[in-house]
């Protein structure tokens, strides 16, 4: 294998065969306050059992997903040591990432708390920010991602599509297991010509609730 990077929370490696290896790690990322958030910027410490269950939530929803023809670019994982492999994607710009949200919390209570409470009901509001983390990763909308040539209007309304689409078979697997999704960050990319579901799918990529009470990492991973 090639090393290629280090992430937050996964490494990198270059296959032989082109497509490309994914090692989870056990790292939390969150706000420098210490608060976590799945769209946080920064690893703020390292839980045991974190990168395991990433993955094997990841592996759950990919498959899930594959059942409704949805395109991503999961080809296989190996559990026991915490791998994925998936094909080649080509990333929009240096990356975009985009959140559904059902409920007002995080970032958006941050941004717009004069208008609303933290649990506000939302009506699937979707956002695109781009992957920047030296400025916090700003939003933006299809003008300016058209105006910046990194996603053209019928491809962002594309991935509006099926960013509701996914973020809505994960929500009803959710609710069938008493859980209420809150918001959910997913990720995309050119694979194989086409518009595709890439990074992971897993506890640090949504919030979710039981009882009205937010579900760490772990606990999420433990109840799929």
């Amino acid at each position: 294998m090639e090393f290629v990077k280090a992430g937050k929370t996964k490494d990198v490696y270059k296959l032989p065969d082109g497509n490309y290896l994914l090692r989870f790690k056990d790292t939390v990322t969150g706000h420098p306050s210490g608060e976590s958030d799945p769209g946080g910027n920064v690893v703020i410490g390292s839980v045991a059992g974190v990168g395991s269950g990433a993955l094997k939530m990841s592996v759950y929803y990919f498959e899930l997903l594959k059942k409704h023809n949805v395109h991503t670019h999961y080809v296989s994982a190996d559990l026991s040591k915490n791998e994925m492999v998936v094909q080649p994607a080509t990333a929009f710009g240096k990356g975009l990432e985009f959140v559904l949200r059902y409920k007002a919390a995080g970032s958006f209570t941050r941004r717009f708390g004069l208008y609303c409470n933290e649990g506000d009901p939302l009506p699937e509001i979707f956002e695109a920010t781009l992957k920047d983390d030296g400025r916090d990763d700003p939003p933006a909308t299809s003008e300016i991602l058209a105006a910046l040539n990194l996603v053209t209007p019928a491809q962002y309304d594309e991935i509006r599509r099926e960013t509701t689409k996914i973020c809505g078979l994960i929500k009803d697997d959710l609710k069938g297991r008493g859980l209420e999704l809150i918001d959910i960050k997913v990720e995309f990319g050119i694979v194989g010509g086409k518009i595709a579901l890439i990074d992971e799918i897993s506890a640090g990529n949504m919030r979710v609730y039981q009882d009205g009470i937010k579900l760490d990492y772990l606990t999420l991973s433990g109840l799929i």
